[in-house]
């Protein structure tokens, strides 16, 4: 399973409540929330069950039943889940996107820090909270409110005990300048996908070699460019399909 697209992702809140819990069930649809994207909050998503791969600031996480993966502000990521799991049915994995302001009320000096999963880290501790957000989210009420910030509150403290990092000694900086690189191809390729394109032009335009640009992406994103672009022009014609009334060769036309 396997739509890599990947984009400055915006998120609405409800209420004005710093966060969105989304419950991951089976049978899933490959969405856009679990492909290529950055955004400026903070994500962590809980696996109940079944395993995955998290492409995130160009390393590969593996992640199966019990494990958390957090995602930092403007981290360009994706999740390709185990296919056969998302073909079933039942809880998959729950997805917790916090507010980056709401996080530096609390942590001021967050642009300057990064999360990551300490060996420190309470794994009993933070089941109990995924499992409650998760729980929580489906029986929404003005009080249940109380009771997520205060969960939100708990999880980041789990985290920050050992988890809490400063960003330069985390991401040297060689690393954060192909992150800016790969967002660069990624906004190319959303404004250009219409037209034709290769990985050759592409290349050439973000200053790669051909073999050097084909390794870097591949190693970033989990594929390659010529399936990323495919995939990427699929979904924008698959999402023509069902909200236009367009014939299919206009659509096709429409999507390169």
């Amino acid at each position: 399973m396997s739509e890599p697209i990947a984009k400055h992702q915006m998120f609405e809140y409800e209420n004005n409540n710093p966060f969105q819990i989304i419950n991951l069930e089976g049978p899933l649809i490959c969405e856009e929330n679990l492909l290529n994207h950055w955004h400026t909050e903070l994500e962590m998503v809980y696996i109940f069950r079944g395993h995955s791969e998290h492409y995130i600031d160009g390393s590969c996480i593996q992640a199966g039943p019990g494990d958390m993966v957090v995602v930092n502000s403007e981290s360009i990521h994706s999740i390709i889940p185990e296919a056969a799991v998302c073909q079933s049915w039942g809880m998959i994995a729950v997805v917790l996107i916090i507010s980056s302001d709401f996080v530096k009320g609390f942590l001021p000096d967050l642009d300057s820090h990064y999360f990551v999963v300490s060996d420190k880290l309470d794994r009993t501790e933070v089941r109990r909270i995924m499992l409650t957000l998760s729980e929580t989210v489906k029986r929404p009420a003005s009080q249940e409110i109380l009771l997520i910030k205060g969960l939100i509150l708990e999880l980041l403290y789990c985290l920050c005990q050992d988890g809490y990092r400063i960003k330069d000694y985390v991401m040297d900086i060689n690393r954060q300048k192909n992150n800016e690189r790969l967002k660069g191809v990624i906004q190319y390729v959303e404004r250009h996908y219409m037209e034709p394109i290769t990985q050759s032009e592409t290349a050439d335009r973000f200053y790669f070699t051909k073999e050097y640009f084909s390794r870097f992406f591949k190693k970033n994103t989990g594929v390659n460019f010529k399936e990323y672009l495919t995939n990427y022009r699929i979904l924008k014609a698959r999402r023509e399909l069902i909200h236009t009334d367009h014939s299919i060769l206009e659509i096709a036309f429409n999507n390169g």
